[in-house]
C-alpha cells in the first residue's frame, strides 16, 4: 500500500515503511535538509552557499582585552588563544583590544591623548604598535601571526616589532610612524573608551568576553581550556573535529 503525502510542498512516497524525498519545484526548498538537497543533486551548492554562511553567522564572538608586557596575557596569548586560532579558527570571530589597565588624559594644548600604563612606556609603546598594526592589517589571519611572535618575544619593544613585522611581511615604518601621529592616539583612545565601557567593568587582564557577556566562571574556564569554552559556545549546526573531542 502507497500514501502520498505532501509536507512543505515536498513529495514523500511512502512504501512499505520506507522514505523516498522527491525534489520541490521550488529552489529556495533546495537546501531545508541534507535529504533534500541529495534528491535535488545540489549537496555541494548548499555546502558551499547556504550552510556554510549560516554556519558563519553562528561563530562565537571572543574579545580579549589585554596589555602588551602583562605576563598573564602574553601566557594567555601565546598558549590558550594561539591554539585557538590554530585548531577552530572557523568558528570564531577573535577581536583584540590592546590597552588594557592603563590610562588616559586629554591634553587641550595638544588636542592629544596622553597614555600611562602598568608596565611603564615601553607597554605604552606596543600598545601603540598593535593598535596601529590592528588598524592597517585588520584581518585576523593578517595580524595574529604579528601579535604571537611580540607576544612570545623578549627585549626591546621596537626591535622586537621590527623583527615580528618582517616576518609577518608587514611595513614596520608605517606602523611606526603611525605610533607617533595623531591618528594612533586616535586609534589608541578609541580601545581607550571601549575597555573603559565594559559591563562588568574590567579588573585585571587577560580580560574576555564571549558574545559580549563575561564571568568569572568563563574567565576561568577560558584561562584553563578556550577551545573547549569556545566549542561549548558555538550554536552552529557543523562542529570542528576539534570539538568532538
Amino acid at each position: 500500500m502507497y500514501v502520498l503525502l505532501i509536507l512543505s510542498s515536498i513529495l514523500i512516497l511512502c512504501a512499505n515503511g520506507g522514505l523516498i524525498v522527491k525534489c520541490p519545484e521550488t529552489p529556495s526548498k533546495w537546501c531545508e535538509t541534507k535529504e533534500i538537497a541529495q534528491a535535488c543533486n545540489v549537496i555541494e551548492q548548499c555546502q558551499l552557499y547556504v550552510w556554510k554562511v549560516q554556519d558563519k553567522n553562528d561563530k562565537v564572538n571572543l574579545t580579549l582585552y589585554y596589555e602588551t608586557l602583562c605576563p598573564d596575557c602574553r601566557k594567555f596569548m601565546t598558549t590558550e588563544l594561539w591554539k585557538a586560532y590554530q585548531t577552530i579558527f572557523d568558528i570564531v570571530n577573535i577581536t583584540l583590544v590592546p590597552y588594557g589597565n592603563a590610562h588616559e588624559t586629554y591634553q587641550p594644548v595638544t588636542q592629544l591623548y596622553q597614555y600611562v600604563c602598568q608596565h611603564g612606556a615601553q607597554e605604552c609603546l606596543g600598545n601603540l604598535i598593535h593598535t596601529c598594526v590592528l588598524n592597517y592589517y585588520p584581518t585576523i589571519q593578517q595580524h595574529m601571526p604579528f601579535v604571537y611572535c611580540t607576544e612570545s618575544s623578549s627585549g626591546d619593544v621596537t626591535t622586537i616589532a621590527s623583527q615580528c613585522a618582517e616576518k609577518s611581511k608587514m611595513d614596520f615604518n608605517k606602523i611606526f610612524n603611525c605610533t607617533q601621529s595623531k591618528l594612533g592616539n586616535q586609534l589608541q583612545h578609541i580601545y581607550a573608551v571601549q575597555t573603559e565601557n565594559l559591563q562588568p567593568p574590567h579588573k585585571y587582564v587577560p580580560w574576555i568576553t564571549i558574545n559580549g557577556q563575561h564571568t568569572e566562571e568563563m574567565e576561568h574556564e577560558a584561562e584553563r581550556n578556550l577551545i573547549k569554552l569556545i566549542c561549548k559556545s558555538y550554536k552552529g549546526s557543523n562542529p570542528p573535529s576539534s570539538c568532538k573531542k
